[in-house]
């Protein structure tokens, strides 16, 4: 069953800062069974008790039940702060509601499970916040697409664990200029549009991570016809570099600085110095680089099948086919 990015987001918008639909909000080692809390703490939905998560006022949250009466509003506190961890879990239930089964408690099991499916595509891996906002508007990303956060900060996440320690689901651009992109998760709760003044939901959050863009590509443009015309070998010449490509036919393209020999030769990930997922942007052809988040775009010459005018990362130059 295709993704379906806008029931992924729907569920996301309904539950952006309340528990999931399945009752249960996870912290670091163990969940919050909802309804069972309700019955501890006395707070009864029927009495108008709602569970939400809340700014805490020091830079953090807090997972609370809370009532308005007569324009007084009251709280019972569920959790603090520390221990809240749900951001893999309810980014594993929109993703589910929107057809693509997900299942995770972890933020690197998570982006481990997302990478590994047959409907993604990881177009970027640990880039730098340049290299995301290159992807972004380049029209790559779409909403409902996924995000992973590898804390790269000595003073970062978890006290400064190297490993995934946050995700989010990209929501889009609001339209406004230089607009950079939103996100929506929980732990911090936000959704674009909706988030608290106390955090953003502008998408990088906080320089202290290197991203990973995992792309569903439901809805992409084929690449059969794209694919009959690029691929081969290509001889890359921009700015002061002439690099090498092998573009197969199936979105993916690696480079080399060792020109290719003769047509049967090809070039595999193990071997490249680096791999790209090129995507269909007619007229134009649009690569990734995974490593960099370079954004290279392919635009057609008049009355040449073998050449192509290219821009890298803004960068003029020329692609001729060789074989």
């Amino acid at each position: 069953m295709p993704y379906d990015r806008t029931k992924a987001l729907d569920y996301a918008k309904t539950h952006w800062d309340n528990p999931c639909d399945d009752g249960v909000v996870w912290l670091s080692n163990e969940a919050i069974n909802v309804a069972r809390k309700r019955k501890e703490f006395g707070a009864p939905e029927a009495d108008g008790w709602l569970a939400r998560f809340r700014p805490d006022g020091a830079g953090g949250e807090k997972f609370v039940f809370e009532r308005v009466r007569s324009g007084v509003r009251e709280e019972k506190l569920i959790n603090g702060w520390d221990g809240l961890a749900d951001c893999a879990h309810f980014l594993s239930k929109s993703l589910t509601a929107g057809g693509a089964t997900t299942d995770e408690r972890g933020v690197g099991s998570l982006v481990n499970a997302l990478k590994a499916r047959a409907d993604t595509k990881t177009i970027c891996e640990k880039v730098s916040r340049a290299g995301g906002q290159r992807v972004i508007d380049a029209g790559l990303f779409k909403p409902g697409d996924m995000i992973g956060y590898f804390n790269i900060a000595d003073d970062g996440d978890y006290g400064g664990a190297k490993r995934y320690t946050h995700s989010t689901m990209f929501c889009g651009k609001t339209g406004a200029a230089g607009d950079e992109g939103h996100v929506t998760c929980h732990t911090k709760s936000r959704f674009m549009g909706l988030t608290p003044a106390d955090y953003t939901d502008v998408w990088w959050l906080s320089d202290h991570y290197a991203y990973t863009f995992i792309h569903f590509v439901s809805g992409d443009a084929t690449l059969a016809t794209a694919g009959a015309a690029i691929r081969g070998w290509w001889m890359i010449v921009y700015g002061a570099r002439v690099e090498f490509y092998y573009v197969r036919d199936d979105g993916r393209a690696y480079y080399t600085l060792k020109a290719p020999t003769n047509k049967a030769q090809v070039l595999t990930s193990g071997s490249a110095t680096g791999g790209a997922y090129w995507f269909s942007t007619a007229p134009t052809i649009t690569y990734c680089w995974r490593k960099t988040g370079t954004v290279e775009v392919w635009t057609p010459m008049p009355f040449n099948p073998n050449g192509f005018t290219i821009s890298v990362n803004g960068t003029p130059g020329v692609a001729t086919k060789l074989f």
